[in-house]
């Protein structure tokens, strides 16, 4: 039991061009901002003319899309870590449980931790989602990555992407293996 699931070839291929592409339209939004305000990117200039905008609030036609390129260029670093967080995944089911490695990250869920699967039947197009009983992000202790971890996986969840080579067997193992934790279970408090 003690394989590994990684993200496959042509998962990492897309997961690469993912990330060129978020960065470049970062960039852009940097620039564009920049353009819009009429602030310059020189460290030397860029405070004398943020003291302006603060001056000299800019007018409607500037601040919508200021504040949409603000957005973006907030937004995009936590997609670019996400992306970067499936790249680095690697799922390994023991016989104590699930263990979750990605971006300094180290998680492992007890079998009888895992309440659900989902969607049912699992699909190849759609990300496979572990219920849990508990948070999982809550054993992070840096809190950055915990904020990033619930981020992608969300509260008591789990994701396994679609991009994880052999998915569907990893994905078989955990129903075989929590079928057979729930039956032991069943017995034992029967």
């Amino acid at each position: 039991m003690s394989r590994s699931y990684r993200l496959s070839p042509a998962g990492r291929r897309d997961n690469l061009v993912l990330i060129a592409v978020v960065m470049m339209l970062w960039l852009f939004a940097i620039w564009s901002l920049a353009n819009t305000l009429q602030v310059r990117l020189h460290p030397a200039g860029m405070w004398a003319d943020v003291q302006r905008l603060f001056t000299q609030p800019p007018a409607i036609e500037q601040a919508v899309p200021a504040l949409f390129l603000l957005v973006v260029i907030v937004a995009t670093p936590p997609v670019i870590w996400n992306v970067m967080a499936e790249w680095d995944a690697t799922f390994v089911p023991t016989k104590d449980g699930l263990c979750y490695t990605t971006m300094g990250i180290r998680l492992c869920c007890q079998w009888n931790d895992i309440v659900n699967i989902q969607p049912t039947p699992v699909s190849a197009e759609e990300d496979v989602v572990l219920w849990l009983r508990y948070d999982p992000a809550s054993t992070i202790t840096h809190p950055l990555r915990r904020w990033l971890h619930r981020q992608y996986h969300g509260p008591n969840r789990l994701v396994i992407g679609t991009g994880i080579e052999r998915r569907a067997e990893l994905v078989a193992l955990i129903e075989q293996t929590l079928a057979a934790t729930r039956s032991s279970f069943a017995t034992t408090a029967a």
